[in-house]
């Protein structure tokens, strides 16, 4: 398959698989852990088709791949709560400017602990690939995330959009 056929393929399955994963109009959004799983597959078989990797390849850096998504997800649980705390810390009167730098220190080690064991993972991922791979693998890695984020939005659109009006 070419490569655009390829990409043409994988936006129309992960179109369908995210439609199926929304939530209908007015229900409360609940975690996918599938939806999860489907977006870390069609990372990898993205990884594995345009990175032209060997199965040895595969088998040593999927545990990293599933890693650097954990690491995403705890970040996605553990910092915007830490966020509204701040701000209610902030908007408080009299505001307890111990509890608040507390808080904004807590956020910033927290962040610092995400970003070292992200760079661990890539690095590790960096050591299992050849250089060419490497290259490519930064490129798949800094748009897969920005052209899912993209992806989801305009099916969230879509979707709000046939919902029937009431």
């Amino acid at each position: 398959m070419s490569a655009p056929g390829a990409r043409r393929l994988l936006a129309a399955a992960l179109l369908g698989l995210v439609v199926l994963a929304l939530p209908a109009a007015g229900q409360e959004p609940r975690p996918a852990p599938r939806g999860e799983r489907v977006i870390e597959a069609l990372l990898i078989w993205r990884l594995v088709d345009e990175l032209d990797l060997s199965e040895a390849q595969i088998a040593r850096i999927f545990p990293m791949v599933r890693e650097l998504k954990a690491i995403r997800l705890e970040a996605g649980r553990r910092v915007p709560p830490l966020l509204r705390e701040i701000r209610r810390l902030a908007a408080a009167t009299p505001r307890d400017e111990e509890a608040l730098r507390a808080r904004a220190t807590e956020l910033s080690l927290l962040r610092a602990e995400f970003e070292a064991r992200r760079r661990q993972q890539l690095q590790l991922i960096g050591q299992a690939l050849t250089p060419e791979q490497l290259a490519r693998f930064v490129l798949v890695q800094e748009t897969f995330e920005a052209e899912t984020l993209r992806l989801l939005q305009e099916v969230r659109r879509a979707v709000e959009q046939q919902a029937p009006r009431r």
